[in-house]
């Protein structure tokens, strides 16, 4: 039997002039089936039907016909509805699994970008309290007869800065000053005991200035203080007749350059290396401007372990010995707790600051105990780097014949003579 609307329906656009055929056309692109339609015009156009008896009330009509809707199957919707849901859920699950920023894949990042950091510049300080056995006691060295056993507490701090460009392999740059304060030598220097040194290396050629040397009485430091003396290693070799030597190292150096292999194995094992576990996620900062991420974290010494083993593979291309591991197991007993805090680039996944403490425990085969602190802070990753050659400067021949001379009493040393041969008979 057609149903009732869309009896009405038709019937009311009949009325109106509208053809049979645009009426079907009307009805099928809202979705009623092709056998229905035709069924109710079967129905219309069939004879009317006779009149109900009057105990019956007349079906009323409205005066105005709206198409009918499109039927619509409920379990079609509740499937479509259910898969709505788990699209979103999966999305955002998605998004916190795939996108979110977890520690973990923050220090993953950081590892891959340090493998193509070619110049930066950093600074830093490290403080350290450490107890020694004293065996020498309160006595005067010469006087062994009174010395006693017992132990005794130094500081020291070293601060430093420095400028690194390997962009060349072959020929890298580096600058590099330290100072360093500590009362362990408080005997010999009557006080505190303050050094500094600046190096630079550029191409090949090493520059070393030594600064606030102390006077230790039966040396004189004034030939080597405040004054910048060149290492030119290729022309010592070639002054002193060793070229042989030369070769030697040039052959041994060669063997020891890696290659491009190599250095692709080493920047794969260091990202994937475990050494630094995050331990907690700390309130995000600014390091000079740079929004970072902020953790404490903890060194694996298990980890630390595995990675230097897989390097000596691949630098070395041998695997530590038994022994070697053995002694290397017991160095690590004497550091405990080795851990800190990380602030890394949020943009650029580098590490801008560092702070590091370790706890020194004494054992068997050594009787030092103590903490150390450090604090490194970097900047201007692959940015150009300025290291000059200083001036002025003063060779390492003409500082050693100064220092010979003044300990021969000004004896004439003679110049050397390179490659020299003896006669013949």
């Amino acid at each position: 039997m057609a149903n009732q609307q869309l009896l009405d329906y038709i019937r009311q656009q009949l009325q109106q002039g509208v053809s049979q055929e645009q009426i079907k056309s009307s009805l099928m692109t809202k979705g009623w089936q092709e056998t229905d339609i035709n069924e109710a015009f079967t129905s219309i156009n069939s004879p009317m039907p006779p009149t109900p008896p009057e105990n019956i009330p007349a079906q009323q009509f409205p005066t105005s016909f709206q198409q009918p809707e499109r039927r619509v199957n409920k379990t079609l919707v509740a499937a479509i509805s259910i898969l709505g849901i788990l699209i979103i859920s999966g999305g955002v699950f998605g998004y916190f699994y795939y996108f979110r920023e977890t520690p973990e894949k923050v220090i993953e990042k950081m590892k891959t970008r340090l493998t193509e950091v070619k110049t930066l510049e950093y600074q830093g300080e490290i403080k350290a309290e450490v107890t020694t056995p004293d065996l020498l006691g309160k006595s005067n060295f010469m006087q062994p007869a009174q010395q006693t056993s017992g132990k005794q507490t130094n500081d020291f701090s070293i601060n430093f800065n420095g400028k690194s460009d390997v962009s060349d392999l072959n020929n890298p740059k580096e600058s590099f000053t330290f100072n360093i304060k500590t009362d362990a030598l408080k005997e010999s220097t009557q006080g505190e005991f303050t050094f500094a040194l600046e190096i630079r290396i550029i191409n090949k050629i090493g520059y070393i200035r030594l600064n606030n040397l102390p006077n230790l009485g039966f040396f004189n430091s004034s030939a080597l203080s405040n004054q910048w003396i060149k290492i030119d290693t290729e022309a010592i070799k070639k002054q002193f007749g060793l070229e042989k030597l030369k070769e030697q190292i040039k052959e041994a150096q060669k063997q020891q350059e890696l290659t491009p292999e190599q250095t692709e194995k080493l920047k794969q094992i260091i990202a994937q290396s475990k050494i630094l576990k995050v331990t907690e996620k700390l309130a995000s900062e600014k390091i000079e401007g740079v929004n970072t991420h902020h953790y404490k974290f903890l060194i694996d010494k298990a980890e630390l372990k595995k990675l230097i083993v897989d390097i000596s593979g691949v630098v070395q291309n041998k695997t530590p010995t038994d022994k070697e591991l053995a002694k290397f197991d017991k160095s690590l007993e004497a550091i405990d707790n080795p851990g800190g805090e990380i602030w890394i680039g949020k943009k650029d996944y580098l590490p801008h600051k560092i702070l590091f403490t370790v706890e020194i425990k004494e054992t068997a085969e050594s009787k030092t105990a103590g903490q150390l602190k450090a604090t490194l802070s970097f900047k201007n990753y692959n940015k150009p780097v300025q290291i000059d050659i200083p001036s002025p400067v003063r060779s390492i021949e003409e500082i050693m014949r100064q220092l010979l001379g003044g300990i021969l009493s000004g004896t004439h040393l003679p110049q050397s003579q390179p490659n020299l041969q003896l006669p013949t008979r």
